[in-house]
């Protein structure tokens, strides 16, 4: 007769030796991408055990003499911008259709769920020719709008849904002590819902931090933005593996402090908790 107690131990040691294999799988890219940044060109695809001191930092330096670094500061300022534009429009349109009584409220969610939905090849091909027209093509404005129609629906939809879990009395009651409903707004509503806004502004700068189709389409030389200017290591006679590693280390090093300092908000958003 097997003892509960080593039932449950070796239930336990199996379900951590799964979780291990799996952790190990899911960083296996990220270790052969590090290998890859450090690695000598000629010893590119040679098994590290075969060549394990042909190491150096030289990919590192190469990166920098390049057009890359200032592809990764128009990253930031499109994502950047297209977040804080679409947190200005988005965080009081989910409120207002989260809270008033609205006799389209319906269709509008069917609508944003349409815009969330929908591949951005749908919208790039009339969008390039307006942009050719009024002359926004290779613009950080142009972008930056462009952007917009990703990140937009992304935070209404969040916002209301984040809105939505906010009881009214606590705004009624702010209303009946002579609050004004902005005041209402941004003194009780907003900070209850404040880990689902910290949540929608994340994802919408991720969205945009990773979009490659539309800036493919409207950057050229000026405004391309990281995930584009990584095609640059790429010719037709060669591709340049380690610049590549070194610039995929350089998109995604600057998302793990953002992560990390708004990790709790987002798990207290898809928990849909909110203070009151």
């Amino acid at each position: 007769m097997i003892d509960n107690s080593d039932a449950y131990r070796q239930k336990r040691r199996f379900g951590m030796a799964v979780m291990i294999l799996l952790l190990v799988f899911a960083a296996l890219p990220t270790v052969w991408v590090l290998i890859l940044s450090l690695r000598q060109p000629f010893a590119i695809f040679e098994p590290i055990w075969e060549s394990p001191l042909a190491l150096t930092l030289e990919n590192f330096f190469k990166i920098t003499r390049s057009d890359f670094p200032r592809a990764l500061l128009n990253s930031f300022a499109t994502a950047g911008l297209s977040t804080a534009f679409a947190m200005l429009v988005g965080v009081p349109a989910g409120f207002a259709l989260a809270k008033a009584r609205l006799a389209g409220k319906f269709m509008a969610s069917w609508v944003l769920l349409l815009l969330r939905m929908a591949p951005p090849v749908g919208f790039v091909i009339p969008l390039f020719l307006a942009y050719v027209n009024a002359g926004l093509i290779d613009t950080y404005t142009g972008l930056v709008f462009a952007y917009m129609t990703l990140t937009l629906p992304l935070v209404v939809w969040s916002m209301w849904n984040s809105f939505a879990q906010v009881p009214d009395e606590l705004i009624e009651a702010a209303i009946m002590d002579d609050a004004s409903l902005a005041q209402a707004f941004f003194l009780v509503a907003l900070p209850a819902a404040r880990p689902g806004a910290v949540a929608a502004a994340i994802l919408a700068f991720l969205v945009a931090w990773n979009d490659f189709f539309y800036a493919l389409i409207i950057t050229r030389s000026d405004t391309a933005t990281a995930p584009v200017a990584v095609m640059n290591f790429i010719s037709y006679d060669s591709v340049d593996w380690a610049s590549i590693a070194v610039a995929s280390i350089a998109l995604t090093l600057p998302i793990l402090p953002l992560m990390a300092i708004a990790n709790r908000y987002i798990v207290q958003s898809l928990s849909g908790a909110v203070k009151g």
